[in-house]
């Protein structure tokens, strides 16, 4: 083939491609007399066979960011995890494209939807981090295996025949690994209950765009019940005074009780499970959430699973949020001495020859109430550098705010003072972390 037949090629492919698109967002060949969905705001939309549609924007994502320093942090919140004797499992929920390329359309190639490359892409992304030491799931190899649809036709969360096989493939992992013969087992019966229906924005947003309606968000209810109690306190919730052998952390994939992910981890592990997933809260409103919290604190898991859709990129605030999450799961901490001019104000006199660039000062607030955390370090000179640590509102409120010193250090550092939203409660102070596994 010569170079000019080869591109003439391309050139029909893309032209038909285009066209098939095209097409499609007329109305033709709709199964529900849709029209304008690929244009349709605030969510643009794929109608696929057999009544499956799928985002634009979001699931016809070829590649999904993960650079190397990003890696590299969540190789250190692992190692920091584990040094406290806790597992990380990250579960990276595949884009509905992935889990269910059968029904594609053929307008997702003119939007540059290529199966091929995204499968490649995906398994790249596990390698990454498995390569940085973090113990990951295939999610969308567990998916395609379901049962049945491994996402919700009309909606873009998983079903949870979709949710039951990653959750027999995160327990495969949990069975396989050493810390798993220590912990407690609990074994659990999953039963199936009537229909039900499920409200869903995303159907709601594509059925205005419909003439005829569009499968409706439909599945059972789920009860997971134990059979026999070990520390489950006859749930599957681990006990308080003893930390949950698994907790899980994640998105509205794990938090949903529709979609019962919890309880067909505890049937499938064998072992209770604490959810501590958050709906909205993206992919760090969970995890940070947790590692935050005085249940870590005080009583860490033999494992901690974070589900975190494909897309929601763990590079998307910049080094801030991850580097807090790996001093949190290190949680190695001296006191400073700390005066409080304020109610909710701490000052420590530090210089730089005791806080290292490359350690954190953090606060305690001495209870879980603070949203934000102003650090500001004071130079010998009385220069001021300031950084802010917020919880957004779907968050939980936290104890404790881990600020890294790098970006506000100095040769002649003097003083750090912090500023909170709430007032301070009893033994609240500054304190000194470090951990070998965060690198400036």
């Amino acid at each position: 083939m010569t170079y000019r037949t080869l591109l003439l090629s391309i050139a029909a492919c893309i032209a038909a491609a285009g066209g098939a698109a095209a097409q499609a967002d007329s109305g033709a060949g709709s199964g529900f007399g849709c029209q304008g969905l690929q244009s349709a705001d605030p969510m643009a939309a794929l109608e696929g066979r057999d009544g499956v549609f799928y985002r634009l924007n979001l699931d016809m994502r070829n590649n999904h960011a993960l650079s190397p320093q990003t890696a590299s942090m969540m190789g250190a919140i692992s190692d920091a995890l584990a040094a406290r004797g806790t597992t990380l499992i990250y579960v990276p929920v595949p884009t509905k494209s992935l889990a269910m390329p059968a029904t594609l359309p053929a307008a997702a190639a003119g939007y540059g939807f290529d199966i091929g490359i995204a499968e490649t892409v995906y398994r790249d992304f596990l390698a990454t981090l498995e390569a940085h030491g973090v113990t990951t799931v295939d999610s969308m190899g567990a998916m395609r295996a379901a049962e049945g649809d491994p996402f919700l036709a009309t909606d873009f969360h998983w079903s949870p025949d979709g949710a039951r096989a990653v959750a027999g493939a995160v327990a495969e992992i949990i069975r396989a690994a050493p810390a798993y013969g220590d912990i407690e087992k609990t074994a659990y019966t999953t039963e199936t209950g009537e229909m039900h229906q499920r409200y869903s924005e995303m159907r709601k947003r594509i059925q205005a765009h419909c003439a005829q309606s569009i499968p409706r968000v439909e599945m059972p209810y789920f009860e997971t019940t134990a059979e026999s109690a070990g520390d489950a306190s006859g749930g599957i919730f681990a006990a308080e005074a003893a930390g949950p052998p698994i907790a899980l952390t994640g998105t509205s994939m794990s938090a949903e009780t529709d979609f019962h992910f919890e309880g067909f981890l505890a049937d499938a592990a064998g072992a209770a499970v604490a959810d501590y997933a958050i709906t909205g809260g993206n992919q760090f409103g969970g995890i940070t959430s947790y590692l935050l919290s005085e249940d870590y604190h005080d009583n860490p898991p033999a494992f901690v699973i974070w589900e975190n859709p494909i897309y929601n990129n763990l590079g998307e605030f910049g080094e801030t949020p991850l580097r807090e999450l790996a001093a949190a799961a290190a949680s190695s901490c001296r006191p400073l001495e700390t005066s409080m001019p304020g109610p909710s104000r701490l000052v420590a006199d530090i210089g730089a020859d005791t806080l290292p660039r490359d350690g954190f000062v953090r606060v305690d607030t001495g209870a879980p109430t603070g949203r934000q955390a102003e650090f500001t370090f004071v130079d010998a000179d009385g220069i001021e550098v300031s950084a802010t640590i917020s919880r957004p509102a779907r968050y939980d409120a936290t104890r404790w705010f881990y600020q890294y010193a790098a970006p506000l250090w100095s040769e002649t550092l003097a003083r750090v003072r912090v500023d909170l939203d709430q007032p301070a409660r009893d033994g609240a102070r500054l304190e000194l972390c470090t951990t070998k596994d965060i690198q400036s």
